[in-house]
């Protein structure tokens, strides 16, 4: 995964992490830029609970861009496919199913490869209260 740079430009979409005035830390993606350069951030996650799911004005001083990933997993490519269905979002649904089946195959264990041992007192239940 790539660093961020402090000096990359913040656009609307763009995902950051800082802390508010309060110094509460947040994540967030930005929902608008004004015309003063404030930044409009739709709270996440956050140390402070009633912060997730409200909009923040924020500086660009206390607001880091976080670096961007791309989904890479299948797992990770379903799980996008299921918010792409949820916001009716038809041009990245499509997207993600090609490259969901551009993606590697799970690897199946092969006869050969031994499963993991299990204790055999696992499941003696008097041995585990």
């Amino acid at each position: 995964m790539s660093q961020a740079n402090p000096f990359d430009i913040i656009v609307e979409g763009d995902w950051v992490c800082g802390s508010s005035p309060s110094d509460e830390k947040y994540i967030g993606y930005v929902e608008a830029v004004d015309e003063s350069g404030l930044l409009l951030i739709r709270v996440t996650q956050s140390d402070h609970e009633a912060l997730v799911d409200t909009t923040l004005q924020a500086g660009r001083t206390k607001t880091k861009k976080l670096p961007e990933r791309s989904a890479s997993t299948r797992e990770e490519l379903r799980s996008l496919i299921d918010l792409a269905l949820l916001t009716h979002d038809k041009e990245w649904f499509e997207e993600l199913k090609t490259r969901l089946a551009a993606a590697e195959p799970i690897k199946q264990a092969s006869p050969n490869e031994k499963a993991p041992k299990i204790h055999p007192r696992w499941n003696d239940t008097l041995y585990r209260s």
